[in-house]
């Protein structure tokens, strides 16, 4: 009983820890980052999000380095498309 009430713990701890990945981008709580969610986050209209956009929608490092494919340190349109 021990071990099935620590694996459920356990498995409780991931949900969270997903879900807290995600951080302020999943509008929805469905653990995924879409592109509309992403947009949101453009406050400049150009369709890229910059370091300071990433960082002021709660983007984590991991979360960057996913979509950022050609590592300039922002996320264009093109790259959101292409996906994590």
């Amino acid at each position: 009983m021990k071990l099935v009430t620590t694996l459920v713990a356990l498995t409780l701890v991931s949900g969270v820890a997903l879900a807290a990945s995600a951080g302020k981008m999943d509008k929805n709580g469905d653990g995924k980052i879409s592109k509309a969610e992403m947009m949101a986050c453009d406050t400049t209209g150009d369709k890229i999000l910059s370091s300071d956009e990433l960082k002021a929608c709660g983007f984590t490092a991991d979360q960057i380095k996913m979509y950022d494919k050609n590592l300039d340190g922002s996320i264009s349109a093109s790259e959101m498309e292409a996906g994590g």
